[in-house]
């Protein structure tokens, strides 16, 4: 089994906040996929970790006026996520993506179980996050998705004020991920975005 697709049931009771014992209930009334290793230790699949989250944790930000979202595999819109503790940042970015003119639904959490969350239920195409987050930091978030077999193909931008020695104290940016500055330059974003749509619909055209 794929180190990237499994969890130990301890790391899975550190990611979710949780006993291992609640862990292990879970698996025994399986509402957590898991296999036996040949030593009889249980490996649970780390998506079904992530998206258990979205069963044990509030999902904050929604818009209750418009409770509507696309479902797992609904490719036809560009999903974003923007992963951000500041309240009022998350403001200003919810702002500025509505005067965007690329169709797409933005997702909003306000840290990184929220983001963890979100990317479980909603698998967003293209995900913006800070790195200096209580609990869980970006950069930890940020290895937890890229080990998602299913995620394998999002984009991910950090957005940081945070000086170069300070992110490496938390970590290393994966490579591939891009580090934007803060104050957030949106005309970049709104490059980004407009690149993502692109080959979103070049991957849909594809598929025809």
């Amino acid at each position: 089994m794929g180190e990237q697709s499994w969890m130990s049931t301890k790391e899975a009771a550190a990611l979710l906040e949780v006993s291992q014992r609640t862990v292990q209930n879970w698996v025994d009334s399986g509402k957590i996929k898991a296999n036996l290793t040949m030593g009889g230790h249980r490996r649970l699949s780390r998506v079904d970790v992530i998206r258990h989250l979205s069963t044990i944790r509030p999902i904050l930000l929604q818009d209750d006026n418009n409770p509507s979202f696309p479902e797992i595999g609904d490719n036809t819109l560009l999903r974003v996520l923007f992963v951000e503790d500041d309240y009022a940042i998350l403001r200003l970015c919810e702002l500025q993506f509505g005067q965007f003119n690329i169709q797409h639904k933005l997702y909003l959490a306000t840290n990184a179980y929220q983001g963890l969350m979100m990317v479980g239920k909603y698998q967003p195409h293209l995900i913006f996050t800070d790195l200096n987050m209580p609990n869980i930091d970006g950069i930890h978030m940020i290895n937890e998705i890229i080990r998602i077999p299913d995620m394998k193909d999002t984009r991910i931008v950090v957005v940081t004020g945070m000086e170069a020695r300070d992110i490496d104290k938390l970590g290393t940016i994966p490579d591939g991920v891009m580090v934007l500055p803060k104050p957030i330059p949106f005309k970049t974003v709104e490059t980004i975005l407009y690149q993502a749509a692109n080959s979103l619909t070049l991957a849909q055209n594809k598929s025809y």
